[in-house]
This record gives structure tokens, C-alpha cells and sequence, in this order.
């Protein structure tokens, strides 16, 4: 992963594995938010953002969970909070991420992507970053915030699903076969938040 100037913003360049790893990702993030969804996505972006409606409970999926905590410490404010709230903001983080998806179509030149049947399993072990020719996604003051939202819930979901709560979880996932590969992604995804962070920051300087 490195950055150069873009068409209008920043590019950051990706090595192939690692471009297709967070497509991957984020495919995944918008079957787990379609599959919360009470309703279709409205084209209209302002209407969608802020539709009402919503579950009274908080969803048994942890991960879900992570994304959609309660509001309130009270269970029947956080319920009613939540029955007019949530479904604006999954359309948010469905808007979010449907962006990210469009830049890395546009840097890789392909359009869509395999659906995995478990959001957030089965991720690679390990990417080569030098291999292959490098992926320019562009960034601009208009999308980093939906990249900056999408990494985030990237994150908070990958580490709900494997226990990643404390820093002593940390010290024990990395250290196990099974979770070693995700955790690895966590930090990866890590080091691409602050990079649009970064990118933010010298944006709102020029």
C-alpha cells in the first residue's frame, strides 16, 4: 500500500491481493447490513439517510451488534431510540460502503464481486504487497469520510466476530491458528485508517 497524487485527491495503490482482500471486505459488510435491512436501499441518498423504522431489540449477531450498539443504558429508551433510528443508519453505512465499492471497481476496472456465505470467515492468511501491478484507488475530500466509516466498521465487526475486546484478546488471537489471518487484516485495515486519515489531513490543508 502507497500514496501518490490523484485525479483531484489522493491515490493510494494497492498491490492486487490486497485490493481484492478489501473488496472482499467490504462485500461482505454490505451482505451483513442488507441482511439487517427492513427495507430496500432508496436511490435518493438524503431520503435513505434518513428513513425511520427499525428493530426494538438489538441484534443477536455480534457483530451486527458492534455496529448498532444501544443508545441508552435504559433497554425501553434504547428500544424506542432504536425503532426510529436504526434503519437510517444502516442505510448510512450501506451508502458508506457501497462508495468504496464503486472507487475499487473503478481502480481495478471490474465491477462487482463474489459473495461469500459467512460475512467476516474464511479471510486470507496473508497478502503480498510488492506482488503483481499495483491498484490506484483515488480518494477525495468528498469520499474519505465513507472510507474512514466503512474501514471502521470493517474493523469493529472483524474484531465482534473473534472476540476482540482487550488488549490481552489481541496477545491470544495472534497467537492462534484460526483468528492469526483476521487479526492480521485487522491491523492491516488499521494501517489503510490512518492512511485516509492522513490523506484528510493534508487535503484540508491545500
Amino acid at each position: 500500500m502507497r500514496l501518490q497524487p490523484g485525479d483531484g485527491g489522493v491515490a493510494i495503490l494497492f498491490a492486487p491481493e490486497e485490493a481484492g482482500v478489501l473488496k472482499q471486505l467490504v462485500t461482505q459488510l454490505v451482505m451483513l447490513l442488507q441482511s439487517h435491512s427492513g427495507t430496500p436501499l432508496d436511490p435518493d441518498p438524503l431520503f435513505a439517510s434518513l428513513e425511520i423504522g427499525g428493530s426494538d431489540e438489538r441484534p443477536t449477531d455480534p457483530a451486527l451488534a458492534r455496529l448498532f450498539p444501544n443508545a441508552f443504558a435504559d433497554e425501553d429508551d434504547a428500544a424506542q431510540f432504536r425503532q426510529v433510528t436504526e434503519q437510517g443508519l444502516i442505510n448510512r453505512k450501506l451508502q458508506d460502503a457501497q462508495l468504496v465499492m464503486g472507487d475499487l471497481d473503478d481502480g481495478s476496472g471490474e465491477e462487482g464481486g463474489g459473495l461469500d456465505a459467512d460475512p467476516f470467515d474464511d479471510l486470507v492468511d496473508d497478502v503480498d504487497v510488492d506482488s503483481g501491478n499495483p491498484i490506484s484507488v483515488n480518494i477525495t475530500q468528498d469520499s474519505f469520510l465513507a472510507w474512514a466509516r466503512t474501514i471502521t466498521a470493517l474493523r469493529l465487526a472483524m474484531a465482534a466476530r473473534i472476540g476482540l475486546e482487550r488488549e490481552e484478546d489481541y496477545d491470544r488471537l495472534i497467537d492462534e491458528d484460526a483468528t492469526r489471518g483476521t487479526v492480521l487484516v485487522y491491523d492491516w485495515l488499521a494501517a489503510l485508517l490512518e492512511a485516509v486519515l492522513a490523506l484528510s489531513a493534508v487535503q484540508s490543508e491545500d
